[in-house]
């Protein structure tokens, strides 16, 4: 099998020698071009791994850990950074900040080269918690934590927040202003993202309010918010009819409040808008968000608390922590009824 092989084997098969072989590993600059690529397709291509438990046992610790991120152009992810950061300080770690793209492939390469620079342990936003990247720290037993998702894995340590209820209390909220439609914009596919979905679309089935729900998907970005408004109008004619809006994310919720301002609809007697993580410009938008709040930076300690647990005891048992989200309520939507009571098209 693939992850059997040996450096010699990748060795072998390049047609170089094991010396080169672990220059290319190690990024060492005097390497052809040619040589590393080829080098670096059979890695690929036979999933090797080297041995990084093993060479980390020669040596002491480096006090540094590596830290993984979907998208480090998130305010939500810098706060995340936040919190980390303090509690390494304390420890007199150092972190090594990276970011995915939400990218599998790309996750998965930049934590063999964390690995390859011997950190004591990671801390990980997964696109997926089951991902390749959390297997090759499981089989080289590196010490992670998941943030911002879970895992069924027994052996994952991981702390995010409960996003059914944050979806769920959204809802109720937005039930409690008696909008004729209610339209949820879900975005990247994640779990925290679908479960955010998931949590405000069962609330409102459950008020039997079904067939006034529409849901559109991937709506990721400020600009899908802003582009996507023209379309709400034509389809579900937020124009005219009162709507309660439910985004994934705050900044899709604010491109969604400038597309509305733009086509002079009236937020929140018209419009209302919900959007989820509070980061930082949240409450000083041109019209103040009201959103779902997460803790972010509590997120970022408490698993940097965790991972510091996990590098002094491997015997440690794992923490599976579901933080509690709450609702912030600003002026992008009612705090009561006030939306004429099921308003019809004419």
């Amino acid at each position: 099998m693939s992850k059997q092989l040996t450096m010699s084997d990748i060795a072998r098969m390049a047609g170089v020698s094991i010396a080169t072989v672990s220059r290319v590993l190690s990024n060492h600059p005097m390497v052809r071009e040619e040589t590393r690529k080829r080098v670096l397709a059979l890695v690929k291509e036979h999933r090797y791994e080297p041995s990084y438990v093993a060479r980390n046992l020669s040596t002491r610790r480096t006090h540094t850990i590596g830290v993984v991120v979907d998208d480090i152009s998130n305010p939500f992810f810098m706060e995340l950074a936040k919190g980390i950061e303090s509690v390494l300080q304390k420890n007199r770690y150092t972190m090594l900040l990276t970011s995915s793209s939400w990218d599998t492939d790309k996750e998965a390469e930049l934590i063999r080269t964390l690995l390859r620079n011997r950190v004591d342990g990671v801390l990980i936003t997964p696109v997926h918690p089951e991902s390749e990247s959390t297997e090759i720290m499981r089989r080289n037993g590196v010490p992670f934590v998941i943030m911002n998702c879970r895992s069924d894995h027994d052996s994952a340590s991981y702390v995010s927040t409960d996003n059914l209820e944050g979806g769920r209390v959204a809802a109720e909220l937005m039930l409690r202003t008696s909008p004729a439609h209610f339209l949820c914009l879900s975005g990247i596919p994640h779990q925290s993202t679908n479960e955010r979905a998931e949590g405000f679309i069962q609330e409102i089935k459950n008020h039997g309010r079904s067939e006034d729900l529409a849901v559109y998907e991937e709506v990721r970005t400020f600009e899908d918010g802003y582009n996507i408004v023209p379309s709400l109008i034509a389809r579900n004619r937020v124009d005219v009819v009162s709507t309660g809006i439910f985004t994934s994310n705050d900044f899709v919720a604010m491109g969604i409040l400038d597309g509305l301002i733009e086509h002079k609809i009236p937020v929140p007697s018209q419009v209302s808008v919900i959007g989820y993580d509070d980061i930082a410009f949240a409450e000083r938008y041109r019209i103040p968000l009201t959103t779902v709040v997460q803790a972010k930076q509590s997120m970022g300690q408490l698993a940097a608390d965790e991972l510091m647990e996990l590098i002094q005891d491997r015997n440690h048992t794992p923490a599976r922590l579901l933080l509690k989200p709450r609702l912030i309520v600003r002026d992008s939507c009612p705090t009561a009824q006030t939306h004429p009571p099921r308003s019809v098209v004419q």
